[in-house]
């Protein structure tokens, strides 16, 4: 490890242990004796409010109700900073209150002319494609708040009936252009995904907390789709179809590479069958459906429904 990347994991050791001594800071990032000194000599030249304890047990403090001084970037950090952020341009809602836009200006006016200007030119060297938001949900930050805080709300459903919901959000992620809201559904007392756009008069529950633990809920959820996804899926694929597979996977199925041959294996509940028969129909010509002998049929039965329908009987 660089010795400035060394001293900004530090500033976190630090902001983390307001008290410690040179042996924890020697075990922690692996460094002599020396080392650990110089690097506290460095922090107290950048402004680290650091004192001796000449205690029983000697070892270092940290002042309190003093602010660390900031983190230091080197230039490939500041690139990687910015070229992050320039995904957000093409999402049009984020969890977050700030734009693209307005996080980029006030990152740049920390810097002079001269850098503000380096950072602009590296930016229009770098584009990001294919990342892009297909439909507006004003409720992220809403769900946000939710998780963080855990806190239970209740909300209309209307994608295909308009259904009330009382649910416990726990992860939002963006797949293909659209948000979704993965948690506990608290009338099936169950785990389910919902589309964000679809998620209509959202409200904080009135009794609105629930005693679950991280660990406790990636427990029940893992438990759930062991029993909910009980029908083991396999298809073998192309070179094309692997690509294809990168851009379009979901987390009930994976990538099997043999020397021979590639496969996509998983497990679904029968009411996805349907669903994965027409998500493999964006692979073309790139598969081979192996198993089960019910999503074949299913998906040789849509194929002529498609035929039937354009050939206009």
């Amino acid at each position: 490890m660089k010795k400035s990347e060394r001293i900004n994991q530090e500033l976190f050791f630090f902001n983390e242990y307001k008290e410690f001594n040179l042996a924890d800071l020697m075990n922690t990032f692996n460094i002599s004796k020396s080392t650990a000194l110089r690097d506290i000599e460095e922090l107290e030249r950048l402004g680290v409010p650091l004192y001796v304890d000449s205690g029983r047990y000697g070892g270092y403090k940290i002042l309190n109700n003093s602010l660390l001084p900031p983190i230091y970037f080197n230039e490939k950090e500041i690139f990687a900073i910015f070229f992050s952020l320039q995904l957000l341009k093409s999402i049009i809602d984020s969890p977050f209150e700030h734009s693209y836009e307005q996080i980029r200006e006030k990152l740049l006016q920390t810097f002079d002319d001269k850098k503000q200007q380096q950072i602009t030119q590296a930016m229009e060297s770098v584009r990001y494609e294919g990342i892009t938001q297909i439909v507006a949900a004003d409720n992220l930050e809403t769900l946000f708040s939710s998780i963080l805080k855990k806190q239970i709300v209740t909300f209309n459903y209307t994608r295909y009936e308009n259904v009330k919901k009382k649910f416990l959000p726990i992860r939002l992620v963006i797949i293909d252009g659209f948000w979704y809201c993965s948690g506990l559904d608290l009338d099936k007392n169950a785990w389910r995904t919902y589309r964000c756009e679809f998620i209509e008069i959202l409200e904080i529950a009135k009794n609105n907390t629930i005693k679950l633990t991280n660990e406790e809920i990636q427990t029940s959820l893992l438990a759930q789709q062991e029993s909910y996804r009980d029908i083991d899926f396999k298809v073998k694929t192309t070179l094309l179809g692997k690509e294809y597979f990168l851009k379009h996977q979901f987390s009930n199925m994976q990538l099997i590479e043999t020397a021979s041959a590639i496969y996509i294996v998983g497990k679904i509940n029968k009411s996805e069958i349907n669903f994965l028969a027409n998500y493999l129909l964006g692979f073309g010509e790139q598969i081979q459906i192996l198993e089960p002998n019910r999503l074949k049929k299913e998906y040789l039965s849509l194929l002529e429904r498609m035929f039937t329908k354009n050939n206009g009987n």
